[in-house]
């Protein structure tokens, strides 16, 4: 039997209306299979404890991947549910320091601002000592790390619980480099930028944290800090602070570093420490513009630039990350430009290279070290 069109068309209808009600049904299931995924994920952060059994560990570490896959699968959907969550698990009596690390840390990264503050809230709760996050020490790093980066003075108090006096390496796989406590604290402090050496500086009154504070402010400070790295050992007269006292004054402060040390009163220090400062005494007379960039001559790349092109390199190596296969150091030392204008310069790309979580960032800012301290000493 034939239909009538006006049946027809009433059927198309009808037809129409049943795929639509069928294909929201299925759409607001799939939605709630979602979520319940996403809730199931981080159900299972909230169990995860420390373990020695291989099995188990390996247990978490793939719930742990499968919970990012899921929720890189649908950002748009999975970040609002995890921004809940947070402010959910904040407002818990004990919460999942496991969760607010791992769930925070995938939020922080790929969120907006509004996202990014429930983040940082998170990891402002995360109890560091706890054996949990112990364990995850490296992806709290990272996060950490990711934060620096962004120059938010909310870190830096976090960094100083987390990490300025643990002892704890963190490994690189992919770049097999193994991080000591201080290297991490380098990499954190000096993605964050040249203005974390004022808090460096200010540690040194502390003898807990002074040592390492010493031993930052060689890869990242500056003649600033002369007057606090002077009293640190003035306080301290003991051979660890010596040495490290001297690394900056010889690596970092320039010729006023140099003048420091060789007016040190060694009836001051212990006999270890006599022993080191008769030892040193003859390198430190000796150094001088000239040695130092004799030492930086064997360097690859031109050593000899026209002012605008070496300023032009410099603005491209701060956008690169402090990365440059063409220039030599010599190229500065060798430049008419003022040596100030050149450290100014240095001192931000220093920073921009530890964003390069690598063994070469490192080396880098080695080298840019060495044509810091030369540019110091460069006659005027």
């Amino acid at each position: 039997m034939f239909m009538k069109k006006s049946d027809a068309s009433i059927a198309r209808r009808f037809w129409s209306f049943a795929a639509i009600v069928l294909s929201l049904a299925a759409s607001n299931s799939f939605a709630a299979s979602f979520e319940d995924d996403v809730a199931s994920s981080l159900g299972r952060l909230r169990e995860v404890r420390v373990v020695s059994d291989p099995k188990l560990i390996a247990q978490y570490n793939s719930q742990m991947d499968a919970a990012w896959k899921l929720f890189s699968s649908d950002k748009g959907r999975s970040l609002p549910l995890l921004r809940a969550a947070l402010q959910s698990e904040l407002r818990a009596s004990k919460p999942s320091d496991l969760l607010l690390l791992d769930a925070g840390y995938f939020v922080y990264v790929n969120d907006t601002a509004e996202g990014k503050a429930s983040a940082m809230d998170a990891l402002a709760h995360i109890d560091f000592r706890t054996p949990v996050v112990a364990a995850n020490k490296r992806e709290l790093f990272d996060f950490m790390y990711a934060v620096s980066k962004s120059h938010d003075p909310a870190i830096l108090p976090l960094i100083e619980k987390a990490f300025l006096t643990s002892d704890d390496s963190i490994f690189v796989p992919q770049h097999a480099l193994k991080l000591d406590g201080t290297l991490v604290c380098v990499f954190l402090y000096g993605a964050y930028g040249p203005e974390s050496e004022s808090v460096l500086k200010a540690k040194l009154a502390d003898k807990v944290v002074a040592k390492r504070a010493l031993e930052l402010l060689v890869w990242l400070g500056t003649p600033a800090s002369l007057p606090e790295v002077s009293r640190a050992v003035a306080d301290s007269p003991s051979y660890d602070i010596l040495t490290r006292v001297t690394s900056y004054m010889m690596q970092v402060a320039g010729p006023a570093g140099r003048s420091f040390m060789l007016a040190l009163d060694s009836k001051k220090f212990d006999e270890p420490s006599k022993q080191y400062l008769a030892k040193v005494r003859a390198a430190i007379q000796e150094t001088t513009f000239e040695k130092l960039k004799a030492g930086l001559a064997r360097m690859p790349g031109d050593q000899q630039l026209p002012d605008d092109v070496l300023l032009a390199r410099l603005d491209i190596m701060f956008k690169n990350y402090g990365v440059d296969d063409r220039t030599s150091p010599m190229a500065l030392l060798n430049s008419s430009i003022p040596s100030q204008v050149l450290i100014d310069k240095l001192v931000a790309i220093r920073g921009r290279t530890l964003f390069r979580l690598s063994d070469e960032a490192l080396s880098d800012v080695e080298v840019t070290n060495a044509a810091l301290v030369a540019l110091r000493y460069k006659p005027r």
